[in-house]
């Protein structure tokens, strides 16, 4: 009794010390700790003067901090006023973007880091949305 005793504690042992030293799995091992960005900037950068070649229409530009640790960001920039019913969304490795060629009078945008890990791209929290003021 004691030997059998003895080896069903042995093979308990051993499997704990298995399962101890198991790599964590796929999930928790991707889980990104990514801060949201804190917006600096949404202005208008350019008003449609025709001295100066630009796009046609308004330019606005949104600048954010760095993020440590981020690959990117996703900027989401919205042209309706209110909701974030007509929006679209830009990647980009800079800390700012500008949008041009607009004719809309009030915008609304904000930012999120992502990060790549294994190939995929794993997204921080939003940055509180910043609202442009009338431009003209």
């Amino acid at each position: 009794m004691k030997k059998v005793l003895k080896k069903g504690m042995l093979w308990c042992l051993i499997l704990m010390v298995i399962f101890a030293f198991q790599p964590l799995s796929a999930s928790a091992a991707t889980k990104v700790n990514l801060k949201a960005p804190t917006v600096s900037n949404w202005k208008k950068t350019w008003d449609g003067n025709w001295s100066t070649p630009k796009a046609n229409g308004v330019a606005y530009t949104i600048t954010w901090n760095k993020v440590s640790g981020a690959s990117g960001y996703q900027v989401k920039v919205s042209t309706k006023e209110g909701t974030w019913s007509s929006y679209r969304y830009v990647l980009t490795k800079k800390r700012s973007y500008t949008e041009a060629g607009s004719t809309v009078e009030k915008s609304k945008a904000r930012v999120r880091a992502y990060k790549v890990v294994n190939g995929k791209k794993q997204y921080g929290p939003w940055s509180k949305t910043k609202v442009s003021v009338k431009w003209w």
